[in-house]
């Protein structure tokens, strides 16, 4: 069972709510004790939906090739997502993705629902927890320059009485050297929680690309929050936010993203329930969200401020 923080509404609880009609764009600005029916923005099946998640379009950041066009090019992962995500092709990706420069050639791919679960958690170690994400660096050698450092993380489960997960970043710039622009597309780590493990996937047979994915979850997401956290505390050093994979959402962002969850039901005509009516599958999700970046903008969704937005972890995550 998820702890209250992290509980949304049931569709049993949203349909005693007040029905409006609106489009899912403007759920934000729905009361919540309204909701809103709508088409279903991802219209397949469960086992399609899946499918989408593995095999779905991506949003691509530049790509660059080698350690010396990174190097040189000095672009900071922040700026290749504004470029992406300035110039969407509409709203159905399954997430962004990046590739590493090194001998480790699996693809990294970001859902968007992950980097909002993410901030959810971080959001509830400070304001639940009253604590900090457990932040263990190594990064004292000499190399950590050009290798980056390991940092061991303990993050809270989302479900009640279940232990806090302990796991390893690896490759992260934490030095202000040349060489952070070629080590930022080569975050790893060594989690695997059942998001991860059980999330096999085979590339066609006719694709180029490997079937070995490394799909970062909520988890590492929120742990990287910590070390950006810590590093800014302990040592004034900006650089693991500056060269951060991970889009952080605008509180406006996490507004919209609590309406779809709390506040919207699809009508879906392949249910056998007399209703027809279910709540959003992440595929759905997924496409709300970019559908949203698309119509507000890389800075009112995925670029926070401490002006308009306040700091991540003082987010309301309340329904």
């Amino acid at each position: 069972m998820k702890k209250t923080f992290f509980k949304d509404n049931t569709k049993a609880q949203i349909k005693k709510k007040n029905l409006v009609e609106t489009g899912f764009l403007e759920a934000t600005n729905i009361d919540s004790n309204e909701y809103l029916i709508s088409f279903p923005p991802f219209p397949g099946n469960s086992e399609s939906a899946r499918k989408f998640m593995k095999h779905g379009n991506e949003v691509l950041p530049r790509r660059q090739y080698t350690l010396n066009q990174a190097i040189k090019e000095r672009l900071t992962p922040v700026q290749m997502r504004e470029e992406a995500f300035t110039y969407l092709n509409g709203p159905f990706y399954c997430s962004y993705s990046f590739m590493p420069l090194g001998k480790d050639q699996r693809k990294r791919k970001v859902s968007l629902v992950e980097c909002l679960e993410g901030a959810r958690i971080y959001a509830y170690v400070n304001q639940v927890n009253l604590a900090e994400i457990n932040v263990k660096p190594y990064d004292n050698a000499k190399r950590v320059a050009k290798d980056g450092a390991e940092i061991v993380v303990e993050v809270p489960s989302r479900t009640k009485g279940e232990p806090r997960t302990k796991f390893k970043l690896m490759n992260i710039p934490v030095v202000d050297s040349p060489e952070k622009y070629a080590l930022a597309p080569n975050f790893s780590s060594d989690h695997s929680c059942g998001n991860k493990k059980f999330k096999i996937r085979y590339s066609y047979e006719s694709s180029k690309e490997s079937s070995q994915v490394f799909n970062i979850c909520a988890h590492e997401i929120a742990g990287h929050l910590g070390v950006i956290n810590h590093y800014w505390n302990e040592e004034k050093n900006v650089i693991p936010l500056q060269m951060s994979q991970f889009a952080i959402p605008t509180q406006e962002t996490v507004n919209f993203y609590k309406r779809l969850n709390n506040n919207f039901l699809i009508r879906d005509e392949q249910l056998t329930s007399k209703d027809k009516l279910r709540k959003p599958r992440k595929a759905d999700l997924e496409i709300a969200l970019w559908d949203w970046v698309r119509h507000k903008g890389h800075d009112k969704t995925f670029y926070p401020t401490q002006e308009i937005d306040g700091n991540i972890a003082s987010y309301d995550w309340g329904k």
